[in-house]
């Protein structure tokens, strides 16, 4: 199938950079220089493997604590438990064999050991476990940045690109290749016009049912690179699945090398503290001593601004599951490797890996992602941009053969590419609110109000010092207007979610976008046969994110970040202005308290009917533009046109019966009628009666389709279901032929907003199989075009169509199996 893109246009609009090349936003508007990091890996150079840094720390699931809003570390797509290979070079043989010939001998001198005291029997015994902790953190480190490949600063203060690292642990033919799947044309455009993919659409489309090795586009099992086009090919293959580290890891530029620097080597920092307080050498610190040490080391770091260095990260959040307080949970298994502009529009995107191996917020889980689970976001993501539905995009899918993961079953491995604005999510304030790091909060809300929200009225930052002596400077209020902005957003975007019969299946908190984008594609689904009860999550036993609900656990998410907020928005009120640096630390727990119930007597409500009245507005205006209508705001819209038509669809397929209601205007002028019934003109209602049954019932000797697919209603029920719809029919084509519009000119707008395909898990569950068996890109670039095409006349003949193809359009576009046997869980 042939390929679209601007790609032309992109470059002749300005330059196009390889992955490693995208600029940068500037240093000012980075997550990573306004928010605080794991102090585990408190700057990027942090994350060189250096002799003494212990590389486990980022990787191990565990509580990331002092007001850390996030993690750096590095993609390391292995499977968990790591299973270290034997070194070529170096060893003979792997670290367990190794550490299991050790234990076996320890074994052995168990008759020694007998002799020696108890106390001198334990300390034997640590040394034996720290003997083992140090071989693993060795290991590990061979698969972090090397110490060498920095040299003494030589990418410090490079704004224009990362360095693309390859540690010798990621070299050998252990280390697995990647295979690119497919690239959205449509996110490249949207997106990321200044993205060079080289060769990437022509190696996909070459490699069409064939096997690895030969089909890797990079990775050690790959073939060099031969071309310009393949190098950048082969760059974005290997950063996008994981194996080559883009980063700028500063050095200190003294020619001192960089595993002799301060700042290198993860948890060498925080170990060395740490053991200190253990020994009684050094005191720790008090909560508000560390929290003011934090604020200051974050000034300091926004001054140096790209001498800081950048690295990827994960977030750190928390959230309620199915209503129930989860306490942290964090990007378990998503990595953010950069923030970049579009040139043309200026919009910010966010790339991130997800499933590209473990975090510290991974739990008990391996931090991958399956081949299923990531075709489906990747193809969801997309079918959602081209319906005009805030989300995330998702640029790419790598799949790496030979990495297998566990979950029903064992499964092959995969990497979505995707892209967001921001990851940053209500749950991104809930984690601090619950930890009383208040700090925290006002840090990050004063970085989404300026930077992600655009507030230029909003001071972001300052010392706690700076803010005292600079106690003039007006601080506006942003606390309340942050949630409000919040609610908007989500109200518009879960309208959008109804109109379109979307589910989203798991709407915790820590799933729900500050930016108001569809975040999160796990047991998603379109609604097929319509049933407002509809549950889309083999998870969601009791039903609580069913389609109807979804605007209640909206508005619950809403009260979740009010609740996050509440002091905050209490300050502003008693205070007239922001808190300042150091404002909220100084509050006792009865002050705290006090400010929280002030902010849910006078904003909560007055938010909550924010959320409701957009969300019904914007409800009401979709429903108009896939009705064709022009007015969306009177009250007949809900009452007589919208809740009605709901209730005639039960029991039809949802897109193809409201699909078919796009011929009607075109029908109606065909058949001579125009201008609005007059009430009481009993001829004229009579004859739109008449038209409306002939419309509805078709025509099959003139190829007529009727109003809504027969073979998905028993034949007893047709006759009531047609019963149904008539009145219904007749309030509507009223409403049409009273705006007095042109009918052909409705029914082509009506054309655009109510796609002929729509994406079904069962062409999902198709496409992932033909992957498995068959290495079939080519099921999955059919699928993605008419994904980023929905609205197109699918399965109808056209010039340059077979008839095998629009047989296979057509079969892509019909009900197939249904929704109610087919439903993925959270674990999809």
């Amino acid at each position: 199938m042939q390929i679209t893109t601007k790609a032309g246009s992109a470059a002749s609009a300005g330059a196009r950079h390889s992955i490693l090349n995208l600029p940068l936003v500037p240093p000012q508007q980075r997550l990573t220089l306004n928010l605080l990091p794991d102090p585990v890996a408190p700057s990027p150079a942090a994350l060189i493997g250096a002799p003494e840094s212990s590389p486990s720390l980022v990787r191990r699931a565990r509580p990331v604590l002092q007001g850390s809003h996030f993690s750096y570390l590095s993609p390391l797509p292995l499977s968990f438990p790591y299973e270290f290979p034997a070194e070529e070079a170096e060893e003979a043989e792997s670290l367990g064999n190794k550490l299991e010939r050790e234990i076996e001998q320890e074994q052995n001198d168990a008759n020694k050991d007998a002799e020696l005291t108890e106390e001198q029997q334990q300390a034997k015994e640590l040394e034996a476990h720290r003997k083992r902790m140090r071989q693993i953190e060795v290991m590990m480190q061979r698969y972090e940045v090397q110490p060498s490949s920095v040299g003494g600063g030589a990418s410090a203060g490079s704004t224009s690109k990362l360095e693309g690292h390859l540690p010798p642990g990621r070299l050998g033919q252990h280390f697995p290749s990647a295979r690119l799947l497919s690239i959205s044309p449509a996110a490249l455009e949207d997106c990321l016009p200044h993205l060079d993919i080289g060769d990437s659409l022509e190696w996909i489309k070459s490699q069409h049912g064939r096997a690895r090795p030969e089909s890797y586009s990079s990775g050690p099992m790959a073939s060099p690179p031969s071309s310009d086009a393949a190098k950048a090919r082969f760059e974005l293959s290997d950063l996008l699945s994981g194996r080559l580290i883009g980063a700028q890891l500063a050095g200190n530029g003294n020619g001192q090398s960089a595993d002799k620097d301060a700042q290198v080597g993860t948890g060498t920092a925080y170990l060395a503290h740490k053991e200190a307080v253990e020994k009684g050498a050094a005191k720790d610190e008090t909560d508000q001593e560390r929290i003011e040490r934090r604020i200051g080391e974050l000034e300091e770091r926004r001054r140096q601004g790209d001498d800081v260095g950048y690295a990827p990260w994960s977030l750190c959040y928390a959230g309620h599951q199915f209503g129930s307080w989860a306490g942290q949970l964090g990007d378990g298994r998503a990595i953010t490797l950069l923030e970049t502009k579009d040139p043309t529009t200026g919009e910010r995107w966010d790339i991130q890996l997800k499933g590209a191996g473990r975090t510290p917020y991974s739990r008990f889980a391996d931090g991958l992602a399956t081949l299923g689970s990531s075709v489906r976001e990747f193809l969801g993501s997309e079918a959602m941009g081209a319906l005009g539905v805030p989300t995330s995009r998702a640029l790419a899918v790598v799949s790496i053969p030979d990495l297998k993961v566990l979950r029903e079953r064992i499964n092959g491995a995969a990497i979505t590419t995707r892209l967001c604005p921001s990851w940053l999510r209500i749950g991104s304030f809930q984690i601090h609110s619950s930890r009383s790091e208040w700090e925290s909060s006002r840090m990050l809300g004063e970085y989404v109000a300026r930077d992600l929200f655009g507030w230029t009225d909003v001071v972001k930052g300052g010392s706690i010092e700076a803010a005292d002596a600079a106690s003039g400077v007006e601080r506006k209020p942003w606390a309340r207007r942050l949630i409000e902005e919040v609610a908007r957003r989500n109200a518009r975007t879960i309208a959008l979610w109804q109109v379109n019969g979307f589910m989203h299946g798991v709407m915790n908190t820590d799933n729900i976008s500050l930016l108001g984008h569809t975040i999160d594609y796990g047991p998603y689904a379109f609604m097929d046969i319509f049933d407002e009860g509809q549950i889309c999550n083999h998870s969601d036993g009791e039903g609580r994110y069913a389609y109807r609900l979804q605007p209640t656990m909206g508005v619950f998410a809403i009260r979740e970040l009010v609740n996050a907020l509440a002091p905050l928005v209490g300050f502003e009120i008693q205070e007239g202005r922001a808190p300042a640096p150091g404002d909220l630390l100084r509050l006792k727990s009865d002050e705290i308290n006090a400010l929280k119930k002030l902010a849910r007597e006078q904003a909560s409500e007055e938010i909550e009917t924010t959320f409701t009245s957009t969300l019904m507005d914007e409800w009401k205006r979709g429903w108009a533009k896939r009705l064709g209508l022009q007015d969306a705001g009177s009250e007949d819209g809900k009452g007589r046109l919208i809740e009605p038509l709901l209730a005639a669809l039960a029991d039809l397929d949802f897109p193809t019966t409201l699909r078919s209601l796009c011929r009607l205007p075109a029908f109606l002028k065909a058949h001579g009628l125009s201008g609005a019934i007059i009430e009481g003109d009993s001829d004229m209602e009579a004859r739109l009666k008449e038209v409306l049954r002939d419309f509805a019932l078709g025509d099959k000797a003139q190829g007529r389709e009727g109003l809504y697919d027969e073979k998905v209603v028993p034949e007893y029920m047709r006759s009531a279901k047609m019963d149904q719809f008539r009145p219904w029919l007749l309030d509507y084509a009223k409403r049409l032929l009273q705006e007095g519009r042109d009918g052909d000119q409705v029914t082509a707008e009506m054309k655009k907003a109510n796609p002929r395909f729509v994406l079904r898990n069962w062409v999902t569950t198709e496409v992932v199989e033909k992957l498995e068996k068959d290495n079939d890109t080519e099921a999955l670039e059919r699928v993605l075009q008419m994904c980023i095409r929905p609205f197109e006349d699918w399965g109808l003949p056209a010039e340059g169509k077979s008839e095998e193809q629009v047989s296979e359009e057509a079969r892509l576009c019909s009900i197939g199996r249904s929704l109610t046997g087919n439903l993925p869980s959270c674990s999809s």
